[in-house]
């Protein structure tokens, strides 16, 4: 299992080396800061685990800390321990409130707080895990509808603010009930999971793939114009027609939509990439030929 990562904050460089070096000897992964702003830069780039956070710093106290990195991350994403000398209640109360997950005294052994480190990224593994099985479809591990509308709800309010765009591919894979009539659904599910694993192998790592339901797939593009969410249509279609034989000459009928489209919702742009998928559909059932937009 790859290694958790932990961020320390402490103005003591003392306090952060000896805490460090157990931290390692105890196969974390470890980065120190002796003051919140550089710590808050790294913690928003992402891949921290957990943060044991000093109260008393000179340029911005734990408790502002706190607050910025609760304003990035919820108490499910990113744990946070208090690591202070101070420990009367309202202090206390106030972490709790700023968004602490836990609060230690420095007073205490380090093994012990090793434990308290322990048991929050435990925590934090088991919630990404329950939320990964929550979003993704279990037999071809793509995300699943509910997070392809989120997702689709989320880029459409990014392209607002930011005005970033996208493009998605909807396709409708071929040949899937003929293989469950023929031969069982065993057959079936190993088609599909092959079929995915092709349009898989021509994505970038930035592109998602949803399944939709049953046969139908959707394959969000960020920073791409509807130019190049065709060509990179047709690269799933070279790539499943050689992996999947089975599903024909068309592996899938697809239709692409751009989100600077007049298309204000992401229920409007899944109506027009069904529209358009229903074209090529008619198009290859009429003429016998592959989609072209």
């Amino acid at each position: 299992m790859e290694k958790a990562k932990v961020i320390l904050i402490d103005d003591n460089p003392s306090v952060l080396r000896l805490n460090g070096e157990f931290l390692e000897r105890s196969d974390y992964e470890v980065e120190l800061f002796t003051s919140g702003t550089p710590a808050l830069e790294a913690i928003e780039k992402g891949g921290v685990d957990l943060v044991l956070l000093d109260l008393n710093m000179p340029d911005m106290d734990g408790f502002a800390v706190c607050k910025k990195i609760r304003e990035m991350y919820s108490l499910e994403e990113l744990p946070v321990i208090f690591l202070t000398c101070r420990e009367e209640f309202a202090v206390v109360e106030e972490a709790f409130k700023v968004g602490a997950s836990d609060y230690v005294s420095k007073m205490t052994p380090v093994e012990i707080l090793l434990q308290r480190v322990n048991v929050h990224v435990q925590l934090l593994r088991a919630m990404r895990e329950i939320r990964l099985i929550s979003l993704t479809d279990p037999l071809t591990k793509c995300y699943n509808r509910r997070h392809a509308m989120f997702t689709l709800r989320e880029g459409i309010a990014r392209e607002k603010r930011y005005g970033t765009s996208f493009s998605l591919v909807y396709l409708d894979m071929n040949g899937l009930k003929k293989i469950n009539d023929s031969a069982g659904h065993l057959s079936g599910d190993s088609l599909l999971c092959r079929f995915v694993e092709s349009l898989r192998s021509v994505l970038r790592s930035s592109d998602m793939l949803f399944r939709m339901g049953g046969d139908e797939f959707m394959a969000l593009l960020p920073d791409t114009d509807l130019e190049g969410a065709v060509v990179c249509a047709h690269r799933m279609e070279c790539a499943a027609k050689s992996a999947c034989p089975e599903c024909g000459e068309f592996p899938f009928a697809f239709g692409t939509v751009h989100s600077k489209e007049e298309n204000s919702t992401a229920d409007e742009m899944l109506l027009v990439a069904d529209e358009r998928m229903y074209r090529c559909k008619e198009r290859m059932k009429r003429l016998g030929a592959p989609c072209r937009d």
